[in-house]
């Protein structure tokens, strides 16, 4: 639906109702008006024919003027009714006995009422008279009716007089409305040419300079959208970027091993070349692996966090790299609070970062060193320690080792340099803190993770 349509429509047809209750109003206000008009005559009528009822005798005589009726006549052609009885009305003098008289009689003041005669509907005015006689005062009931077409033409001239100024009142609205509204979204119109001739590749916020305030906030919700979509795209251009960097180098070096292999002639040489390969396709492996987290971290800006229990994640990876650590001689320990210590956190990321921490001091620490991790819970920070025994890392690189895909010249191990940056991602997803420590006794490397407590 058109938004010029609906604000016509919310605006048109409530003024049309309102019109339409109007006519109602104003036409029973103008039958009001007509009865106060005409009743004003009625009441004359009978006034002039109280004044020219005479005595005669015992007998009264009612000389109906022709200047009575004259007052009456109109050009819808009504008819005229008049009675002359005794107060209050139960003895016939003259005129129309068949004319009601009101169900209270009149007193001082006369009165005016709806009745009917010969079945058809009427105005009355009723009042009340005196006629002196030989034998003394006799009060009269005078009424004087006329039917009301007069009054339903009146009516009718009024109220559709009215009706069609109004009418014309709001169409002349109706056209001004339409005009302002038109007028008032050109501002849209414009930015909706704007957006659409944008290129597909062009991301730059919407200027909202020119939009009517109430527009604004729209605006800007689809610019922070737009930055989302913005962020998101860079996030995987970069790792597509990364990815076919990393991988293209160890793909290169298993094809050449394989060429290798298929030239050997003895057995032990082609076995010696298959241990390589085999080296190689693990750290491949390790390099995928360590790719897609973080491409699942960096996709995880907005994932809903809950609450988990840190100290059960660590024991959970130590569990599962206790085979690894063997296969390279080093001594894995868990030394930490057994019960449960919440962070907030996406579990999948929790896991990932701690494994990653992990799996780092494994390839780096020598055989017959040790790696300790500790858990512990500090008022309102959770923290996780992995010791090593390694060479560490010096005071001065150890904030260069946290960029993507940078290793230390003479580091030795396998690495890829993505798994400190992928605990730093990820701690900055969670709003937690990553520092390299000197390790216990001045050797090896602390990785420190804290974590505001849930």
């Amino acid at each position: 639906m058109r938004l010029r349509s609906l604000l016509l429509r919310w605006l048109l047809v409530p003024t049309l109702a309102l019109w339409a209750v109007a006519v109602v109003f104003g036409y029973l206000r103008s039958l009001e008006q007509a009865h106060e008009a005409y009743d004003r005559t009625l009441l004359g009528a009978a006034m002039v024919l109280a004044e020219r009822i005479a005595a005669d005798g015992d007998e009264l005589v009612a000389d109906v003027p022709h200047a009575a009726l004259e007052m009456l006549r109109t050009d819808a052609h009504d008819r005229v009714y008049y009675r002359v009885a005794d107060w209050p009305g139960t003895r016939h003098v003259t005129g129309y006995p068949e004319l009601a008289p009101p169900q209270e009689p009149p007193g001082d003041e006369p009165v005016v009422y709806d009745a009917e005669v010969r079945g058809e509907p009427v105005r009355v005015a009723a009042l009340r008279s005196i006629v002196v006689t030989p034998q003394g005062p006799r009060p009269l009931l005078v009424l004087v009716a006329e039917t009301m077409e007069a009054r339903r033409q009146l009516t009718r001239r009024l109220a559709v007089d009215s009706a069609v100024v109004q009418l014309l009142l709001i169409v002349a609205a109706a056209a001004l409305i339409t005009l302002g509204v038109r007028l008032g979204l050109a501002p849209l119109r414009r930015l909706r040419d704007e957006v659409r001739d944008r290129s597909p590749n062009d991301l730059t916020p919407i200027e909202t300079h020119g939009v009517p305030r109430e527009v604004a906030p729209l605006i800007e919700a689809i610019n922070l959208h737009t930055q989302r979509q913005r962020e998101l795209g860079e996030l995987q251009a970069r790792f597509v970027a990364n990815a076919s960097h990393q991988l293209k180098t160890p793909l290169t070096v298993l094809r050449a091993q394989i060429d290798h292999a298929l030239r050997q002639q003895s057995q032990e040489d082609t076995q010696a070349v298959l241990r390589q390969i085999s080296d190689a396709t693990a750290s491949t492996q390790r390099l995928v692996t360590q790719l897609l987290s973080l491409a699942r971290s960096e996709a995880s800006r907005d994932d809903p966090r809950q609450r988990t229990d840190l100290a059960a994640t660590a024991r959970d990876v130590c569990m599962d790299l206790v085979i690894l650590a063997r296969q390279q001689g080093v001594d894995l320990g868990y030394d930490g609070e057994e019960g449960p210590v919440p962070v907030t956190s996406d579990p999948v990321l929790l896991r990932e970062a701690v494994a990653n921490l992990v799996h780092n001091a494994i390839a780096y620490t020598p055989r017959g060193g040790a790696v300790t991790v500790r858990v512990e819970a500090e008022g309102v920070v959770a923290r996780i320690d992995v010791d090593d025994t390694g060479p560490g890392i010096p005071a001065p690189d150890r904030a260069q080792v946290l960029e993507r895909f940078y290793r230390r010249p003479g580091s030795g191990g396998s690495g890829s340099g993505l798994g400190l940056s992928i605990v730093l991602d990820i701690c900055q997803r969670h709003g937690a803190w990553l520092h390299l420590l000197d390790g216990p006794d001045g050797r090896g490397l602390r990785a420190r993770m804290e974590w505001p407590a849930a």
